[in-house]
């Protein structure tokens, strides 16, 4: 009878794992009550026990840099990914991944825009992000043409 070294280590690693579950189940050594005793229970009230959201989840509010750039009035009427006419002079952006109707916060230089993500692309190699023209003018991002924003979901 033969076994394989392939066999013999997922042996082994079941093992290991086995022995780890029971390890994690296994009791500290004191009851539940005595290791939370002296701490009070904290309610907010109006909440019923209930846990909440948090107001802002950290993740949210987290700024990212991104590569910009701008598509201006030649692509003015033509579809979006969303099926929309494009119109330039709305504050819009195109992403690869964000869902469609995602709002973000885009600073550059100082200013600041919010814009709904209706589009795809960008789909030139190093850029994160294409904003329309209107939203390039509104933080000075037309003289560069492209740059490093920070970009927070909204």
């Amino acid at each position: 009878m033969s076994v394989s070294v392939r066999k013999i280590a997922t042996i082994a690693f079941l093992a290991a794992v086995g022995v780890l579950a029971a390890f994690l189940a296994a009791p500290g050594g004191a009851r539940e009550d005595e290791r939370v005793r002296g701490v009070a229970e904290v309610r907010h009230p109006g909440v019923g026990g209930l846990p909440r959201e948090p107001e802002d989840p950290p993740d949210r509010r987290k700024a990212r840099t991104m590569m910009a750039s701008y598509y201006g009035r030649t692509l003015e009427g033509r579809p979006m990914a969303n099926g929309q006419p494009f119109d330039a002079d709305a504050y819009t952006a195109a992403h690869r991944t964000l869902p469609f109707g995602t709002e973000l916060g885009v600073a550059y230089g100082g200013e600041y825009v919010r814009v709904t993500v209706t589009d795809r692309g960008p789909y030139v190699a190093g850029r994160d992000l294409d904003l329309s023209l209107a939203a390039a003018r509104e933080i000075g991002l037309t003289a560069p043409g492209e740059a490093p924003v920070r970009v927070t979901k909204q």
